[in-house]
């Protein structure tokens, strides 16, 4: 298992012959490249392989596209590899997640890490799936990147505005967690486990990448390797819509004083300047404009706020008020935990 030729990621048989097989969709199959090098894919039985031989399962109907010679930015990734490998079966794909309209009992455990802070009062005691407004519009069946999308909460919202979309997340239970919530909902979504670091797909095949409440904890470098690939896999003059936080909020500059102003690490939140935000989207992507998300946290959501307790509802109003003020006093934008960085790709 030298030099990435055949990573952990390989698994046996047995395991794959546990998991439902399914037909993976046509579209996603034709644009899945190597994250390696980036070379095309044949089918060999239960992988999908490269010409260098670089090997990867299909688990169920799931691509794992993980790379165990880099260096993993989250434990999921590890903890992925090393279930993969030991033949470990998330409980989600063995038993198809929730019975019927049920809560799946991942989403119940992981919203709070997901959503936010403000979540953590319901976990566990989720009575309807938080899916949250995209703020863009109609997607008349334009291909979408959900980057990061853990359990599939954007994803959903994609599929049920009209986007054909595909989400990927280091996590195989965050994955099945996601396909067992589309399947619920009604929403037609496709997922990839992957490395946002090395995305798997061909270049400009989406028409529209978006990303919320992930590339915040990543570390500046690999945020702006991220970028990158973000860029290499949207079409020119496609729309890239990512959430960032906001140093010079309220809230965010608490929480840097909390922990002595250091940079972060692990996957702590990283904290950015709206300067140097725009700086860096631009040189990524070219045009690009900043909004305000919400103020006084990040992951706040107006369409949520029949799950939150009630002290939580005037945050949440404050916060959409101000936001909705932004739109005609621009400066608020500075002042915004949240921001959303929107670009157009032009590279």
């Amino acid at each position: 298992m030298e030099n990435g030729k055949y990573p952990v990621c390989v698994v046996n048989y047995f395991l794959i012959s546990t998991f439902p097989k399914r037909i993976m969709n046509s579209w996603l199959r034709e644009n899945l490249v190597c994250p390696r090098d980036k070379k095309k894919l044949q089918d060999k039985e239960n992988y999908l392989v490269c010409s260098e031989n670089h090997r990867y399962p299909v688990v169920g109907d799931v691509p794992v596209m993980l790379l165990d010679e880099i260096e993993p930015n989250h434990h999921y990734i590890t903890e992925t590899l090393e279930d993969v490998a030991d033949n470990q079966s998330p409980a989600a794909a063995k038993n198809g997640g929730a019975a019927g309209g049920a809560i799946d009992e991942f989403v119940q455990d992981e919203v709070p890490h997901t959503c936010g802070n403000l979540y953590f009062p319901i976990r566990y005691k989720l009575t309807r799936y938080p899916i949250p407004e995209l703020r863009l519009p109609g997607g008349d069946g334009k291909r979408f990147l959900d980057v990061g999308c853990n359990w599939g909460r954007w994803t959903v919202a994609a599929a049920l505005k009209g986007y054909q979309p595909v989400g990927i997340d280091p996590s195989l239970k965050a994955v099945f967690a996601a396909r067992n919530v589309s399947r619920q909902m009604g929403a037609a979504t496709e997922f990839v486990v992957a490395d946002t670091r090395y995305l798997p797909f061909a270049d400009s095949c989406f028409d529209v990448a978006f990303s919320y409440l992930v590339l915040q904890s990543f570390s500046k470098e690999n945020a702006k390797i991220s970028l990158q690939e973000i860029a290499r896999s949207v079409k020119a003059d496609g729309k890239i819509l990512i959430q960032m936080p906001n140093k010079f909020g309220a809230r965010s500059f608490y929480q840097q004083a909390r922990r002595g102003f250091s940079k972060g690490e692990d996957f702590d939140i990283r904290y950015w300047s709206p300067t140097e935000l725009m700086k860096t989207f631009t040189e990524n992507f070219g045009e690009t404009k900043i909004t305000a998300d919400c103020f006084f946290g990040l992951g706040l959501q107006k369409n949520d706020i029949d799950l939150l307790p009630a002290r939580f509802k005037t945050v949440i109003h404050s916060s959409e008020f101000l936001r909705r003020a932004s739109v005609k006093m621009p400066w608020l934008v500075n002042v915004a935990d949240s921001v959303y960085l929107e670009s157009i790709n032009r590279k």
